[in-house]
C-alpha cells in the first residue's frame, strides 16, 4: 500500500512538471500538439468552439469580469452577438459581412427580364443565380443588374441575389417578377399597367399592377351626385379604388346606377373588387386601348372629380380630356363605364 502511494505522488509531480514546462493544451482529433504561440489550441474539421451562452442580464451580473472575458449574448441586439469585456466595458463584436441587398424595380419586356437590386453597404461583388445556391451562382462583379432572357410571357419567375466582400457573404435576397405585357389575360381581367415607384400601392420587389375588363359595363351612366361637389377624390395611379368607394357611399342613385356604382357592382371571372379608373389609371388604359380592346370612339368615365357639375373624362379615339357634366341627361352626356382592378 504504501509503495502505491509513494507511486500516485510521482506521477502526480510528474504531471504538475509536464504542465510547468509546457504551459500549453491542445485538443484536437490526432493528438497533436499545442501551436507554439497558442496556449489553448483546439483544432477540428468537423466541429465548433462552443463558448458560454448567456442573456444580456446574466451577462451584466458577472462581478468583476476579466479584460478580455468572451461569452455570446443571446439577446444583444436583433440576432444576438459576442461579446468582449474590454476596458471596463462589453463590447459586441460587429460581424463585417455586408447586409443582404435590397430588391430593386425589375423591367420585364418581351421574354426576358433586367433584375435589378441596389447596392449592399461594405459590399465587394455580387452572385445571382436562378435557385437559391449561392455556390453556383453567377459572379456579377460589381454590376447590380443582370439581363435573363429566353424566357416565357405570363410566366412567374423567382432569382437570387448575394452580396458578398473579404469578411463573408451576405444572405439571400429574392427577387420575383412576372412576365406580363399589355393584353395579356391576368388575375380576371386584361393587364395593362405596372405599378412603378411613387405609385400608390407599389411594393419595392412585389408585383402590383392594373387589369382592365374586357368589354365595357355601360354606355349610358352618369357620374353621379349631379350639381354637388362630393370632394376628396384623386386623380393619381392606385387611387381609383377609393374614389369608387366614395362616390358609391356618397352618391345615391334613383333610376339608375351611376358609373361607380356599375363598376363596384360588377362580378366577373371570380372578382368583385372592380372599380372605375381614376384620371391617370384612365390614361394608361387610353395607352393600351389597342392591347385590351374592346373599345368605342367615344368618352370614358373616370372616377376624378373636377367641380360639383363636372368630372373628367376622356375621349378614347385620341386621348383628349374633357371636364364633362356629370348629369345623365339623354343625347347631352352619354359616356361609356370600363371597369378596372388592382392586383
Amino acid at each position: 500500500m504504501k509503495k502505491k502511494i509513494i507511486l500516485f505522488y510521482l506521477i502526480g509531480i510528474l504531471m504538475f512538471m509536464t504542465i510547468q514546462n509546457f504551459a500549453q493544451i491542445g485538443i484536437n482529433s490526432n493528438n497533436g500538439p499545442a501551436d507554439p504561440s497558442a496556449g489553448l489550441d483546439v483544432r477540428f474539421t468537423n466541429k465548433g468552439f462552443l463558448m458560454p451562452r448567456m442573456t444580456m442580464q446574466e451577462l451584466s451580473a458577472i462581478a468583476n469580469p476579466a479584460n478580455g472575458l468572451m461569452v455570446i449574448c443571446t439577446d444583444c441586439g436583433t440576432i444576438g452577438a459576442m461579446c468582449v469585456f474590454l476596458s471596463g466595458n462589453w463590447v459586441n463584436v460587429t460581424l463585417c459581412n455586408p447586409p443582404a441587398p435590397q430588391a430593386g424595380t425589375q423591367d420585364p419586356t418581351g421574354t426576358q427580364i433586367i433584375w435589378n437590386w441596389n447596392a449592399a453597404p461594405n459590399a465587394t461583388g455580387y452572385k445571382w443565380n436562378t435557385t437559391n445556391d449561392y455556390n453556383t451562382a453567377v459572379d456579377m462583379g460589381i454590376k447590380t443588374s443582370k439581363i435573363d432572357t429566353g424566357l416565357i410571357a405570363g410566366s412567374t419567375y423567382t432569382r437570387y441575389v448575394w452580396a458578398y466582400n473579404n469578411c463573408g457573404v451576405s444572405s439571400a435576397t429574392t427577387l420575383n417578377q412576372a412576365l406580363l405585357y399589355p393584353g395579356m389575360s391576368y388575375q380576371g381581367g386584361i393587364f395593362f399597367y405596372l405599378y412603378k415607384p411613387g405609385d400608390s400601392g407599389y411594393v419595392a420587389g412585389e408585383l402590383h399592377g392594373l387589369v382592365a375588363a374586357p368589354f365595357d359595363q355601360s354606355n349610358s351612366a352618369g357620374w353621379g351626385c349631379d350639381a354637388s361637389f362630393l370632394g376628396g377624390t384623386s386623380t393619381a395611379i392606385g387611387k381609383g379604388l377609393a374614389n369608387t368607394t366614395l362616390i358609391v357611399n356618397g352618391c345615391s342613385y334613383t333610376e339608375n346606377p351611376h358609373a361607380a356604382q356599375v363598376c363596384a357592382s360588377l362580378v366577373l371571372n371570380g372578382y368583385s373588387d372592380w372599380y372605375l379608373p381614376s384620371k391617370e389609371e384612365l390614361n394608361q388604359l387610353f395607352l393600351q386601348k389597342g392591347a385590351v380592346g374592346g373599345f368605342h370612339d367615344k368618352e370614358y368615365w373616370s372616377s376624378s372629380e373636377y367641380d360639383a357639375k363636372n368630372a373628367w373624362s376622356v375621349f378614347m379615339y385620341n386621348g383628349e380630356w374633357d371636364i364633362t357634366n356629370k348629369m345623365r341627361i339623354p343625347y347631352m352626356t352619354i359616356n361609356n363605364t370600363r371597369a378596372i382592378r388592382a392586383f
